[in-house]
Order: structure tokens, then sequence, then C-alpha cells
């Protein structure tokens, strides 16, 4: 399904994402759209993260099917905005009950991103 708007060049939403410590590494993890990536430090984890998202969409436009796995990850995509999944949703995830549950210290982190509206 295409979702193209003539007036809209893009789309604008914010995508959130935790960092959080894992042996000696930081990792990036974004539930939802089940993304995560690694770094020795913050810097490098964040720069990981959205070389990551960026191969996601990049990959999924190839494909033809970036909505369709938008849905698929529970968001909600209309001609005019595209919506994440709500935190109700997310915390169901085992990675988010493992976060959020255990003593890891995290940062929530978000971000304004954009992707085509040729998408």
């Amino acid at each position: 399904m295409e979702h193209k708007n003539s007036k809209q060049e893009e789309y604008r939403f914010s995508i959130e994402y935790y960092i959080f410590r894992e042996g000696d590494n930081l990792i990036a993890y974004c539930p939802s759209l089940d993304i995560s990536t690694s770094g020795k430090d913050y810097g490098d984890a964040v720069k990981n993260f959205f070389e990551r998202f960026q191969i996601y969409v990049e990959t999924c436009l190839e494909l033809g099917t970036l909505w369709d796995d938008l849905r698929d990850h529970g968001w909600k995509v209309t001609e005019k905005k595209l919506t994440p999944p709500a935190f109700s949703r997310l915390i169901r995830k085992p990675e988010m009950s493992k976060l959020l549950g255990g003593h890891i210290n995290y940062e929530k982190v978000s971000t304004p991103m954009r992707i085509a509206a040729m998408a």
C-alpha cells in the first residue's frame, strides 16, 4: 500500500530507544522497531543505532515492505502521520521487561526522525 501525499515530502516523527550497559558495551535498543546495536561508549552506540536505523529503512524501501513492517511492529501508518506503538504494547516485550523490571541503569532517548513520503 502506498502512502504518498503530493503536498507532504516527508514523515517526521520521534523514535525512542534505550541506552544501557551490558558487559563492556553500551547497547542502544529500540523496542518499537526491534533494532539494537552496541558500542564501546555512548557516542559509538548512538552512531551505530542511527546507521542501523538507516539500513533498516533503506532495506525495507528496496523490498517495498516499509509500511507493512512498521504495521507489524505496531505502528499506525496513515497518509499524514506515522505513530509508534503505545508504551503499553512495548512493555510486554521480554527485552523491555528485563530492562525496566531489573536493576539495570538505562537512559531513555527520544530523537526526531524523518522518512521520505515517497517511500
